[in-house]
């Protein structure tokens, strides 16, 4: 396991150790208020230590818990029953032995061997180094839960790649595919783009969402696969 996640199940059993029952909702506000912070600031590093393991899932579980809980012992019962759900998921995937694989697998948008050959990609056309430079940027974002980057970068790359294929844009590369890439791709295009615009162009408002990891992982197989006929025209142009 790596070192976030060994911090984490540390910080997560100083959390179920943190001795909340010894304040009540009666106590003196002060004594509240210094129960109430110094748990709060080892849920905080909690937090933390599980976003930087990597894991998507576990990402999800903790990207929604308010932190800034109210100088008061109630809330940090409320907080601490809500990161129980987090601790007893770092339990079960202690007990996994091939969790860090899966982690690994799961966290990344871009397959590894993928972004390893696009890599090494010549250079006798294109100059990959830009989209190798996306693609690693986009395994980092969607691995800490930040779908906004996430999303974004993915429209990104689509906007960067049509001259590779000798055309414009990235419609016109669906457009001149064959009909089964055609298919994979046109996803690409008539529904992760629509959504990264939706969370460009909307102006701020009073109730907002913001994209989730359900809303983008669909997109991982067909962006893995524009990724490969990229590497594959990149390989084309060095012999012709």
């Amino acid at each position: 396991m790596t070192t976030a996640f060994d911090l984490a199940t540390k910080l997560g059993d100083d959390i179920e150790q943190f001795p909340l029952g010894q304040c009540s909702p009666s106590d003196d506000p002060d004594l509240q208020y210094a129960y109430s912070a110094g748990f709060r600031d080892i849920a905080r590093r909690f937090v933390g230590a599980v976003k930087r393991i990597g894991d998507p899932d576990l990402t999800d579980l903790v990207s929604s818990l308010k932190l800034d809980v109210p100088p008061f012992i109630a809330h940090a019962h409320d907080l601490r029953s809500e990161l129980y759900v987090v601790i007893d998921a770092l339990r079960e995937a202690s007990k996994d032995p091939n969790y860090g694989d899966i982690v690994a697998s799961n966290s990344a948008f871009l397959n590894a061997d993928l972004l390893m050959g696009l890599k090494a990609s010549p250079k006798r056309k294109f100059d990959a180094i830009k989209l190798v430079k996306m693609c690693e940027e986009l395994n980092d974002a969607y691995a800490r839960g930040n779908y906004i980057t996430s999303v974004l970068l993915l429209r990104a790359v689509m906007n960067h790649v049509p001259p590779i294929f000798e055309v414009k844009s990235f419609r016109e590369v669906v457009a001149q595919s064959g009909r089964s890439l055609k298919s994979v791709l046109g996803r690409l295009e008539d529904e992760a783009r629509p959504i990264a615009d939706l969370h460009t162009h909307m102006t701020i408002r009073k109730s907002e969402h913001i994209p989730t990891k359900n809303q983008i992982e669909p997109y991982k197989a067909p962006f893995e696969i524009l990724i490969a006929e990229v590497v594959a025209r990149l390989e084309v142009d060095e012999h012709a």
